[in-house]
């Protein structure tokens, strides 16, 4: 069961929330923005995968282009990697369920 809970219900709880709260940053005049949406579900899945540059010298321009352009690459790799969580998470549940039922199903025809 703990299993159950760490590779199926809290992955798809923590996307749920983020796609609760998010909602007010991605949706634009009742339309929804990728770019947004990417960001709302990647950067939190993808800080761990964020190309971090560190900006030395030149101007403050510069440095800011690079670091937003790190949060942008960092945000993409994210939401690739939530959409793979999600759906492990649903094959596991799966998976999970299916497995359950075989088994007593099997308790059921040993004990007749």
């Amino acid at each position: 069961m703990r299993k159950l809970f760490k590779n199926s219900i809290l992955p798809l709880a923590a996307i749920m929330v983020l796609a609760y709260l998010g909602k007010y940053i991605y949706m634009v005049d009742g339309q929804l923005d990728l770019l947004r949406l990417c960001l709302v579900f990647g950067i939190p899945f993808g800080i761990p995968y964020m190309i971090f540059v560190i900006p030395i010298g030149g101007n403050p321009a510069r440095s800011a282009t690079i670091l937003a352009l790190n949060m942008i690459l960092g945000a993409v790799f994210g939401c690739v990697i939530a959409v793979f969580a999600a759906v492990r998470a649903v094959i596991y549940l799966v998976w999970w369920l299916v497995s359950t039922v075989i088994k007593t199903a099997r308790r059921k025809s040993i004990s007749e």
